[in-house]
């Protein structure tokens, strides 16, 4: 009994940190910050891609369990400098009155997909969270990560 007790936490204990970034969400959950944007974001296996020919702006929402600092890993991919993502994590109060977080960054590489670290965000409690990227032509969003 002990043994199996002793495993079970030993378990806990390496799974709880794995469990810290367990939410993820396509790109397809997200919309284009201006609705006429839609005909620009095209949708491959729940990624999303700009087809247009300037850059445009795609929100995604990220349902949220709890309150407290939030770090969003956003995969995206743009083969140059001319194709690339810019994404910021913002946590909004309730009455939609405050917000913490929405320093942009943006792919650190091109020519693959790359994460993009995001790690100011704050969510009170009742608050919400999301985050807004800019997507220049060509360039696309996959995933979003984060610790909900």
């Amino acid at each position: 009994m002990k043994r199996q007790l002793k495993q079970a936490l030993l378990a806990t204990a390496f799974t709880l940190p794995l469990a810290a970034l367990a939410s993820s969400v396509p790109a397809s959950s997200g919309r284009p910050a201006i609705w006429g944007d839609g005909p620009c974001f095209l949708m491959t296996n729940s990624t999303m891609y700009n087809s247009c020919s300037t850059r445009r702006s795609y929100e995604l929402p990220l349902p949220l369990s709890t309150a407290g600092s939030k770090t969003v890993h956003v995969t995206a991919s743009g083969a140059t400098s001319s194709n690339n993502v810019g994404c910021a994590a913002v946590g909004v109060n309730r009455e939609a009155t405050l917000i913490w977080g929405g320093t942009r960054k943006w792919l650190p590489a091109f020519g693959s997909a790359q994460i993009i670290t995001l790690t100011d965000a704050y969510v009170p409690v009742a608050g919400f969270l999301y985050v807004g990227c800019l997507v220049d032509p060509g360039a696309t969003i996959n995933t979003v990560e984060y610790n909900g």
